[in-house]
């Protein structure tokens, strides 16, 4: 009789302690259920920021070999190269490119800069958001210098598009008219002083990853 109690009593004690173990098994695949679409999101997550780290640092090569190509031509046509502040993710570029008076055609001696130009664009960061910023000089009234200067950055984007090939979708345009004066002038055609007023400038912009 004291052998079945005992028996039974280590019935007892391995039924509970398997009946534990499966409640324990139990909550753990509850657990396990409820946690696998949670990893499945985090590692989406981690996946997500190592390529948005990759895109990042490719962008900050990308703009490094722009800023490289622009300052080469700056060296081999003049002009100067800086930081845009006005949109931040940019720069303003201005090289040599003039116009005659009262004129908006691109001139023969410009186009290898334009050339120049667009092929740095092209080559470094095709993507980049170029805009041209038209300029005159103090002759005539100033609605007619915003009119002559937007005509002289269609002028310029359309050389960028039709011979130097770029997108014209990524060409913006604006017209600055008078407000930029280099230097005072009184607009006569063989002033040196108007024509540096008479002029084309640049701003290369780009967006970081996953922008617009």
């Amino acid at each position: 009789m004291r052998q079945n109690r005992v028996w039974v009593s280590t019935v007892v004690v391995t039924l509970a302690f398997l009946s534990a173990g499966c409640m324990q098994l139990v909550r753990q695949w509850e657990l396990d259920r409820v946690m696998e679409p949670v990893n499945g999101q985090l590692a989406d997550h981690e996946t997500r920021i190592s390529a948005n780290a990759d895109a990042v640092e490719a962008l900050q090569g990308d703009i490094e070999e722009l800023r490289s190509g622009l300052d080469r031509l700056q060296q081999e046509f003049g002009g100067h190269v800086s930081d845009d502040d006005m949109h931040g993710a940019g720069l303003a570029v201005s090289l040599p490119v003039h116009f005659d008076f009262n004129s908006s055609d691109v001139r023969a001696v410009d186009r290898p800069i334009l050339d120049a130009f667009a092929a740095t664009i092209l080559g470094s960061f095709p993507q980049a958001r170029i805009t041209v910023e038209g300029s005159a000089d103090s002759a005539g009234s100033e609605a007619y210098n915003m009119r002559l200067s937007q005509e002289r950055a269609e002028s310029v984007k359309d050389y960028l598009v039709q011979t130097a090939g770029m997108d014209a979708d990524n060409i913006g345009t604006v017209a600055m008219g008078e407000s930029r004066l280099v230097n005072q002038d009184t607009g006569v055609e063989d002033r040196q002083t108007g024509l540096e007023n008479r002029r084309a400038t640049f701003v290369v912009e780009w967006a970081g990853p996953g922008s617009n």
